[in-house]
């Protein structure tokens, strides 16, 4: 990894986000690009004012950084969208992962236009990686969740080549079939078992088919398969291990793929539980 790009509003929620990107860049020995974007509907002179700001701001910040750090670092000031803006400066500038800060929160404009995050990772085509706690080492416990889908491989895959050195545990939901329609304990405790066995077996199944598609390393990766909701038992398997980071697959940008982001994605990158990294279908 060559090219790192950190997205900053200057907050203070954007200031964690800037300590991982520095630690990572300086793991890699990789070159860090710091955006911050000013808002395109700013009258000219106002938004040069604040773009010159912002440039001193924070040439003196990342340099205080970047030398403790050993970290390469480029400060780019532009003008737009925030998602469009970053978006566009990742590839300008050949990034291979965005860093973002976790957001304030906005409930209405959450609710019909979605967080920056969210649009970033619809749109953007290469993982992001949303921060919420401070930098404490480098990413030691992992969790990855996994669907057995193309997505979710690629996800692993990027994750092991990503952190060589992490203990990287795969978390998978899933929903006995028919359980539902099961009424009266009799009937419940005959078949209930029966089907039971026969799905865990297919899982098992399926999970083996997944781990093979993977290089000999992954094969040998740490497995859970439980019962329940996705979002349930992500939050719950997270509680019980305490993962640095978190690492989700995405289906793309639109169609199923939004309505993913929708139904999980979404919830985890609004609320995050710890830092999230998000690995997309491109």
């Amino acid at each position: 990894m060559k090219t790192l790009l950190m997205a900053t509003d200057l907050s203070a929620r954007s200031e964690r986000a800037l300590e991982r990107a520095m630690a990572l860049a300086r793991e890699r020995d990789a070159t860090l690009v710091v955006v911050h974007v000013v808002d395109e509907e700013l009258p000219s002179a106002l938004a040069e004012t604040q773009a010159d700001e912002a440039r001193r701001l924070l040439r003196a910040r990342c340099d205080g950084l970047a030398e403790g750090a050993g970290a390469k670092v480029t400060v780019d000031v532009v003008r737009g969208r925030p998602y469009a803006a970053i978006r566009a400066a990742a590839t300008r500038h050949g990034a291979e992962l965005v860093v973002l800060g976790s957001h304030r929160h906005d409930l209405w404009r959450d609710m019909f236009r979605g967080t920056t995050a969210e649009r970033v990772v619809r749109t953007c085509a290469v993982p992001v990686l949303l921060v919420r706690e401070p930098v404490d080492g480098p990413y030691r416990r992992v969790l990855a969740a996994v669907d057995f889908s193309v997505f979710a491989r690629r996800a692993v895959e990027f994750t092991l080549a990503f952190l060589p050195n992490a203990e990287v545990e795969l978390i998978h939901a899933f929903n006995v079939p028919f359980g539902g329609f099961l009424s009266g304990e009799d009937t419940r405790d005959q078949m209930v078992a029966e089907i039971d066995a026969r799905f865990r077996k297919l899982l098992d199944e399926e999970m083996a088919g997944f781990l093979a598609h993977l290089d000999d390393a992954a094969r040998h990766l740490h497995c859970v398969m439980q019962e329940g909701g996705v979002r349930e038992v992500i939050t719950a398997r997270v509680q019980q291990t305490a993962p640095d980071l978190l690492v989700i697959g995405t289906h793309g940008k639109s169609g199923l793929a939004h309505a993913f982001l929708g139904s999980v994605a979404e919830d985890l990158l609004r609320n995050p539980p710890c830092d999230v990294l998000t690995v997309g279908a491109w």
